[in-house]
């Protein structure tokens, strides 16, 4: 068996198998041209004493491996730029959810557009607003104004207070709860005895509205 520096490391270590072991022990007993005899190692914890001496002879002989360059990249000045950083990231942030909070509970849009409708999609509901129409949304106290025809889809049970904008000046606000799963048209609905009315209704009741007004509907909101 050929005794490598690999063996010899796994003999020091007890390791080794007991062939290993003997082969390890045959060559340091054997008595080469240009070796003195050696002695047979002692048993016991001198014979691991020894084991140990010897390898840390041949460690202290072995190239020692250099140690990698460490960068020191936090140093107190980069460490109060990096919290300068942070602390505005931070305030940034904060102003933004508060300036966004702000903008979701007061909702307005203006359908300046005689042909096409603008959506509206919201946690609580989603909203189409049909040309020449507009909306007033105060999502914090549930207030709904709107002026023209907006078709509601609720995505859970919601009350509103509805005031038709552009009704008459003494329409009075009415509370509504408008249930998930239905879809809601409300219009500014006006004839000779009753101008300026305000008209919330299910999607399958304005089959009560007047038949022009009905196609009307049906075409404006795919209905």
């Amino acid at each position: 068996m050929n005794i490598t520096k690999e063996i010899i490391e796994k003999y020091h270590q007890g390791l080794c198998t007991p062939e290993e072991e003997q082969a390890v022990e045959k060559w340091l007993d054997d008595d080469g041209p240009d070796f003195a005899p050696i002695d047979p190692l002692p048993a016991g914890d001198s014979k691991f004493k020894i084991q140990d001496d010897m390898w840390a002879e041949i460690s202290a002989a072995l190239p020692q491996p250099k140690p990698s360059p460490v960068t020191t990249f936090f140093t107190p000045i980069w460490r109060r730029v990096a919290a300068v950083f942070v602390i505005g990231i931070a305030a940034a942030l904060t102003i933004f959810m508060k300036s966004r909070s702000a903008h979701q509970q007061l909702i307005v849009i203006k359908n300046s557009s005689e042909t096409t409708n603008r959506n509206l999609h919201e946690r609580a509901y989603s909203i189409s607003i049909g040309p020449k129409s507009n909306v007033e949304i105060n999502n914090e106290t549930g207030e709904f104004d709107f002026c023209g025809a907006v078709l509601i889809n609720p995505k859970r049970d919601i009350e509103l207070t509805i005031q038709g904008s552009c009704a008459r000046a003494d329409e009075k606000r009415g509370k509504m709860v408008l249930r998930k799963g239905q879809q809601y048209i409300a219009l500014n609905y006006g004839n000779a005895s009753h101008p300026g009315e305000v008209v919330i209704l299910p999607q399958t009741s304005i089959t009560g509205l007047p038949p022009l007004m009905q196609r009307q509907l049906m075409s404006q909101f795919n209905i």
